[in-house]
């Protein structure tokens, strides 16, 4: 248990096992609220032997949901974590099944809800970024992630900072930003790129009444020239001049909000 913990540390371990990890008492029990594929959690023994109320809840949840529990030395544990302050509790969670962007669209429950809209990660590198883009995305009234290039939500810091929305989030993975445009196109989604500069300014965006994804790019480089020259349109948040932009995650939040509450009126 503790080497298949490590091995899924890298994306390499994750896709060969076919788990992702999890840490800390309150991840673990959204993992079980949201009814994620939970199936072995490590426990440290001073953890396991807490008689708290929540502590006494979360056993019981993990027998009802069948989950296998192991239970370590405190010490390994805080090894394991790196002396973070979740609470001494990993878990291995399955992965779950590939989707497409038409498994998202078919989805919708009736022909007149609103038109999707959808947050694109193209080749975020810090997995706390990508971690906060789910949590965000899912806050946002996204229909799903899509996770481009190397965006990777299940990368353990990733998931930590979702504190839970990658279990209730659709994920849908690219290669590349050309096969996203591609996929985009074919099911007539629009496709709009964040821009420090240049792009229409919020909040005077006209945004189109079909399913649009709204697409971040990576930390330092921003989206590509070739990237952007194929989009629908550009969005620009204004800004002091002496600010060169937003963070990624504080740039989607905003545009989110923004395209939400314009399709309200």
């Amino acid at each position: 248990l503790i080497a298949m913990i490590r091995r899924v540390q890298s994306a390499r371990g994750r896709r060969q096992a076919g788990l992702f990890s999890i840490e800390g008492t309150r991840l673990v029990e959204r993992a079980l609220r949201a009814g994620a594929p939970l199936e072995t959690v490590l426990v440290a023994a001073g953890l396991a032997h807490n008689d708290e109320p929540r502590m006494h809840e979360l056993r019981n949840a993990l027998q009802a949901a069948g989950c296998e529990v192991a239970v370590a030395p405190d010490e390994l544990l805080r090894e394991l974590t790196e002396g973070r302050d979740l609470g001494l509790i990993l878990g291995l969670v399955r992965l779950p099944p590939a989707l497409t962007l038409s498994d998202i669209l078919s989805a919708k429950d009736t022909p007149e809800q609103a038109p999707p809209l959808l947050l694109a990660a193209v080749d975020i590198v810090d997995p706390g970024n990508v971690g906060a883009l789910t949590r965000t995305a899912h806050a946002g009234g996204a229909a799903a992630l899509l996770a481009v290039g190397a965006s990777d939500p299940f990368h353990p810091r990733a998931t930590r900072t979702s504190r839970g929305s990658i279990f209730k989030l659709p994920i849908v993975a690219y290669e590349t930003a050309e096969t996203l445009l591609v996929d985009l196109r074919h099911h007539g989604i629009a496709a709009a790129g964040t821009v420090a500069g240049g792009g229409i300014p919020l909040p005077v965006v006209r945004w189109p009444r079909v399913g649009t994804a709204i697409l971040m790019g990576n930390e330092a480089e921003g989206l590509s020239l070739q990237v952007q020259a194929a989009l629908d349109f550009s969005i620009t948040i204004p800004m002091p001049d002496d600010v060169d932009s937003y963070s990624v995650n504080a740039a989607a939040a905003i545009i989110l909000y923004a395209a939400a509450r314009s399709r309200e009126t």
